[in-house]
């Protein structure tokens, strides 16, 4: 996957698989820092605090959508598959912004010490230059990888909630007595199919840009581009399958199909409502027509039958003629869930659709957008643990009880604790003793 060749003036155009040059001249500089420095310190800050939180909630709830009383249910495999992905997400974030901050604060004292230090012996100096570019090389190899699976997960994330909001349309919308498009047993296969085509899909993205390194200091001089410098590769992959796969064709579904749902919704409550007055004034006809036409000894008669009449009915008295699908369980939490995720990444829509626009003339407003965008795509993958928690009484339910039963057991290892080293200093002592008599 990665070529490492030798630095040559002649090379203006490496093979695309040269993400690594060497460049073993003694005026090779390191390559000068951005000046929005600030920005990506912040950017930085945000992905270390994040990503464990991230990680360390998504794997609570991976653990509670395992709980026997989901009864295995599709939304709960679907969530659970959510999470396990936005657990990923979490932790190739917190790696991404781990070995940046330790590039970026190493790299100069790295620089100080293999320029100023004096090595008492050839070898050693070879040894010692040879493993500052090798680690040079694998910190940009792994925050390359890292960052290239943030987006996989982020791609994986963003069509399981598609999936999710497309099974809430399946259940609401789906017509009485037709099959489900997702049975139990095919979501498993399909979430492994979408995070294997986001890995596809990715790929390329890898041989965007290489860097040279100073074979002396182990620094970075400069970073060229490789499949970035094509246009065809910037309007076709980055412009357009990137915009639909990442961010434009999620945000499309999930609010077309959240707007099915509501007016579905929306028409079944007007039908309702429409149909109990009809009931009603029914009612009231009938009953005047009976009142007039029949004799007052017969009133109570009338009023006793209509009362213990043996059709269903509502608190109103009205008879129910209907029967159409219930909501699913948890409809609550997946429509918390596809509104969360339509306003919060919104913002990656049009960041995505304005960064042509604004990459030329104002490139830093472009990195603000979308240092802006990503920090709130990773707070929404971070906060489903509380929307879950707010929004299904059963996430609660499990929550506490795992909480009372982790309090539990913590008690009950403190209690244990003096009694088991009680029990092994006497252990001890019988074990001196015996050695004692023994000599």
């Amino acid at each position: 996957m990665m070529n490492i060749t030798e630095y040559n003036e002649d090379v203006l155009k490496p093979f695309i698989l040269n993400l690594f040059i060497i460049n073993k001249s003694s005026t090779c500089t390191q390559m000068e820092s951005l000046p929005v420095s600030g920005l990506f310190s912040f950017y930085r800050a945000i992905g270390l605090l994040l990503g464990p939180l991230n990680t360390i909630l998504n794997g609570l709830c991976v653990h509670i959508f395992n709980h026997s009383s989901w009864k295995k249910s599709i939304m709960s495999r679907i969530l659970k598959g959510l999470s396990i992905i936005e657990l990923g997400m979490g932790l190739s974030l917190f790696i991404h912004a781990l070995i940046f901050s330790q590039n970026s604060t190493t790299t100069s004292h790295l620089h100080q010490n293999t320029t100023n230090s004096i090595y008492p012996y050839h070898n050693e100096q070879d040894t010692i230059q040879t493993n500052a570019y090798i680690k040079t090389i694998f910190s940009f190899f792994i925050m390359t990888i890292s960052s290239r699976f943030l987006v996989v997960f982020q791609i994986s994330r963003n069509w399981s909630v598609v999936l999710l909001a497309a099974y809430r349309y399946d259940q609401i919308c789906r017509p009485i007595g037709s099959p489900s498009a997702f049975p139990r047993e095919r979501i498993r296969y399909i979430l492994i199919i979408i995070f294997f085509l986001a890995c596809l899909i990715v790929i390329p993205r890898i041989f965007e840009s290489g860097i040279v390194v100073c074979y002396i200091s182990g620094n970075v001089s400069k970073d060229y581009p490789l499949l970035i410098n094509y246009k065809l590769y910037q309007i076709l992959y980055l412009g357009l399958v990137m915009f639909i796969v990442q961010s434009g064709g999620p945000v499309i579904c999930v609010c077309v199909l959240s707007a099915f749902v509501i007016r579905i919704i929306a028409k079944r409550r007007k039908f309702h409502r429409e149909k109990e007055q009809r009931s009603a004034r029914n009612l009231l006809r009938r009953q005047t027509m009976e009142i007039e036409n029949n004799q007052s000894n017969l009133k109570n008669n009338i009023i006793n039958n209509y009362n213990n009449n043996p059709l269903k009915r509502n608190s109103n008295g009205l008879t129910k003629e209907l029967t159409e699908r219930p909501a699913p369980s948890g409809d609550k939490l997946m429509f918390a869930v596809c509104i969360t995720f339509f306003i919060l990444e919104t913002p990656a829509f049009f960041s995505k659709i304005l960064n042509p626009y604004l990459e030329q003339d104002y490139p830093l407003i472009d990195l603000t957008l979308s240092v802006i965008a990503n920090l709130l795509i990773y707070l929404d993958s971070t906060l489903n643990a509380f929307i879950y928690m707010a929004s299904n009484p059963l996430f609660r339910k499990i929550a506490r009880e795992e909480c009372i039963q982790y309090r539990d057991r913590l008690i009950c290892c403190k209690a244990s604790k003096p009694n088991q080293i009680a029990r092994i200093s006497r252990l001890l002592d019988t074990e001196t003793n015996a050695i004692s008599i023994n000599s």
